[in-house]
């Protein structure tokens, strides 16, 4: 196999796996620190976001998957090679940071609600590429790896980005200061760093010239629509990214207020960002598993297994045990990410035709990372609001909400959910 700059292709995974983890070791490093950096009182180092205010920095991850699928489709199906496009995004990215990570450092005499609009607007900048990358990588990766992933090959450059994102984790919480820009700095330089790299990348061209318009932007996708298991994965997908919020936003600080911090002696000891890689440590595993599990359980057997790691999860996060939390509910985040949204992305590709394949991934993001996070960031905020006092949250009101989400979806999914034949692969 060559890619078409004529790289001999034992070199295609290798540089594939770098990709990915500088894309998530980025991502990790800015986005898991931030939402307790955010909510830390000023006299901590922090800037004192309200709930709410953490709800709307966050919205612009899910505003930049609703946007990004007119974009994706247009930039690498019909007019540039995917590799370019992801050089020029990263470099925007990292200008956006930087400078995100700046004006908090220098923000401190500006009165507190005055803060939040620059900063929500140089976050949405960065969103929107985050999401525009995190497409194009599991795209490239299909176009340029046999069989689509099915012999392994994407699982396992994939997991080499969940490696990276738990590499991210335990340099912010062991070498940085998590309550501080720092963090955002070192998001910066690791896009401008992949920037640089990606033009190194597999040389991967449009296929979309001569199509309209619609479907490059993958409009036609919408017909899976028409398929009723299709309908259901969309569904619980939609509801269990909602429910997600109340992790993303808020498990970091439920966890401080726990005393979740791993004593290790004269080696210091380990902050909650980085106890939660607990969860990508079983991501790999599974990622490394899914191979072999797909030809034994099937994609419905696999999915219910994500489905349950996720209600587990929650369960685990209402009962406010702490060993049961650190032991089981943080790697069940894992597990159902990789056993449910993983492998919703390769159910798609497998569904797609193939020149349709970045515009049916948009649509993937759009679901998971879209309307129902803006729905999630705006009801995990608010059910957050509603139930503090005087700087005390009740978390157990808090936990419940998403737990009957859980309950809810796995339900739904057990119940309607068929798995569909493979499709035969299409030649490149």
């Amino acid at each position: 196999m060559t890619d078409a700059g004529g790289t001999t292709g034992w070199s295609v995974p290798g540089r594939l796996a770098a990709m990915m983890f500088l894309q998530y070791f980025g991502l990790s490093a800015m986005i898991v620190p931030l939402t307790r950096y955010l909510q830390t009182p000023v006299s901590e180092g922090g800037l004192a976001f309200s709930p709410t205010q953490v709800g709307y920095i966050y919205m612009t991850f899910a505003i930049g998957a609703v946007v990004s699928p007119l974009i994706v489709g247009l930039l690498a199906d019909r007019w540039f090679a995917m590799e370019k496009v992801i050089a020029v995004t990263h470099t925007l990215m990292a200008v956006l940071l930087g400078a995100a990570g700046r004006w908090c450092e220098t923000s401190d005499g500006i009165d507190q609600a005055d803060r939040v609009g620059p900063l929500f607007v140089l976050v949405l900048g960065y969103a929107l590429g985050t999401q525009i990358t995190l497409t194009l990588t599991t795209v490239i990766s299909f176009r340029n790896l046999p069989a689509a992933g099915g012999d392994g090959t994407f699982w396992y450059v994939r997991l080499v980005g969940t490696f990276g994102w738990i590499v991210a984790g335990v340099v912010v919480g062991w070498a940085l200061n998590p309550i501080s820009p720092q963090p955002l700095y070192l998001a910066a330089i690791t896009s401008a760093v992949l920037a640089a790299f990606a033009l190194a990348l597999p040389h991967t061209p449009p296929k979309g010239y001569g199509r309209p318009i619609k479907e490059v932007i993958g409009l036609p996708a919408i017909k899976m629509f028409r398929d009723r298991s299709f309908v259901v994965f969309a569904g619980v997908l939609f509801v269990c990214n909602m429910m997600n919020q109340f992790y993303s936003l808020f498990v970091s600080p439920y966890l401080n207020d726990l005393g979740v911090k791993l004593d290790l002696g004269r080696a210091g000891r380990l902050a909650p960002e980085v106890i939660m890689t607990l969860a990508q440590w079983c991501e790999i595993g599974c990622m490394a598993a899914t191979p072999w599990l797909l030809r034994r359980l099937g994609l419905k057997q696999l999915m219910l297994l994500g489905l349950t790691g996720l209600m587990l999860r929650n369960a685990l996060l209402y009962s406010a045990n702490v060993p049961g939390i650190v032991a089981v509910a943080l790697p069940m985040h894992g597990w159902g990410y990789a056993f449910y949204s993983m492998l919703g992305a390769y159910f798609v590709d497998r569904e797609a035709p193939q020149h349709l394949r970045a515009g049916a991934q948009s649509l993937v993001t759009f679901l998971g990372s879209g309307p129902a996070v803006l729905a999630g960031n705006y009801l995990a905020s608010q059910v957050v609001e509603l139930n503090r006092a005087s700087g005390v949250t009740d978390w157990f009101a808090v936990w419940i909400v998403p737990l009957v989400g859980y309950v809810t979806a796995l339900l739904v999914f057990l119940a309607l959910f068929r798995e569909p034949p493979e499709r035969e692969q299409e030649k490149t």
